[in-house]
Order: C-alpha cells, then sequence, then structure tokens
C-alpha cells in the first residue's frame, strides 16, 4: 500500500491513459465506497489523474476504515489496469 498520510488523511494519486479510463476506475471507487459507506474526496488533476483522499471525517483522524477502503481501492486498481 502505497498512500501518504498528510493532514489526518490517506492520499494517492492513480495515472489513467484518458479521460474514459479515469471515468470508468471513479465509478469503481464509488461503488466500494457506497458498499461500505464510507466516502473519499476525489480531485481530478492534470486531466488524466485521480487523487483520492481518505479519512474519517466524524473523528477528524484515520481509522481502519481508511485502512481497510485504501486497501480495496489499490485491488481495484490492480484489476482495472490488469483488465485495460
Amino acid at each position: 500500500m502505497n498512500w501518504n498520510e498528510e493532514n489526518k488523511s490517506l492520499t494517492k494519486e492513480f495515472v489513467f491513459r484518458n479521460q474514459t479510463e479515469l471515468a470508468a476506475f471513479f465509478q469503481r471507487v464509488a461503488v466500494l465506497a457506497d458498499a461500505v459507506n464510507h466516502h473519499p474526496d476525489i480531485f481530478v488533476t492534470k486531466a488524466f489523474q485521480l487523487k483520492i483522499s481518505l479519512t474519517t471525517h466524524d473523528k477528524n483522524a484515520l481509522t481502519e476504515k481508511d485502512f481497510e477502503l485504501a486497501k480495496q481501492i489499490d485491488s481495484a486498481y490492480t484489476d482495472f489496469k490488469e483488465g485495460n
């Protein structure tokens, strides 16, 4: 897991070939987040990059939910890149 800890958050950038790929992966992250009712902040940067930030807002801290969702997102990214 190659996430950065900054300001009580886990952050990571994901790079795609185009905006269509970015949007497809964004959808996968949304499904994962909805399934565990834990929603990241997601920023689109440089047109083909997503920066995902995880924190538990009601605790104003990192919790196990953040680390678990980060693992799921990493796994989804690996699967996504292998499928494309």
